[in-house]
């Protein structure tokens, strides 16, 4: 059985009062801020997020997000593949001060009175907090691979002298006191 298309819009609250379900396949390309920062032009990120409240109460949706996009290595400059599994655990809230007496296992989310909200905004919001600050191959050997070297020992060893130049500038008389 085919999965339903994602809706383009969700009422949380609702969806959380309703239990509902969100399940299917989302195109990176509906995502621009996520796509200014990878470099692919495709792809999509597979969701399944369910809705409901827990035993305090608390309105929630919490699922996984999965997807892979590719980044620039920051070491070597190079194509990055990196796997995003995120797992959200989001508690609904109206006001800021509401996500202060949230659980820890919990993260909130703003969600507006009247309901509308995007699923791509939502998703969007989930995978850039799961980027990586400064993405890097995890093994070396993969940037040298595309050209990345480690520094000359020698050219590190100079470095440690950032005055030397300065010291030639000296007459001999106040060196050598």
């Amino acid at each position: 059985m085919p999965t339903p298309p994602l809706p383009a819009r969700i009422n949380p609250w609702q969806l959380a009062a309703e239990d509902g379900r969100l399940t299917g396949d989302l195109a990176l390309d509906n995502l621009p801020r996520l796509m200014a920062i990878v470099n692919q032009a495709g792809g999509v990120v597979s969701i399944d997020l369910a809705a409901g409240k827990d035993a305090q109460g608390l309105p929630f949706i919490v699922g996984r997000l999965q997807t892979e996009v590719e980044l620039t290595c920051q070491r070597c400059l190079g194509p990055l593949q990196w796997p995003l599994d995120v797992a959200v655990r989001l508690a609904l809230v109206h006001a800021e001060a509401e996500a202060d007496r949230l659980p820890d296992d919990y993260e909130p989310l703003l969600a507006p009175a009247d309901g509308a909200m995007a699923v791509a905004d939502l998703v969007e919001d989930e995978l850039l907090l799961a980027l990586p600050q400064i993405p890097r191959h995890a093994d070396q050997r993969e940037c040298e691979a595309h050209g990345y070297g480690a520094p000359d020992p020698a050219f590190i060893a100079e470095q440690r002298r950032p005055f030397k130049l300065l010291a030639s500038l000296l007459p001999d008389s106040k060196r050598s006191s």
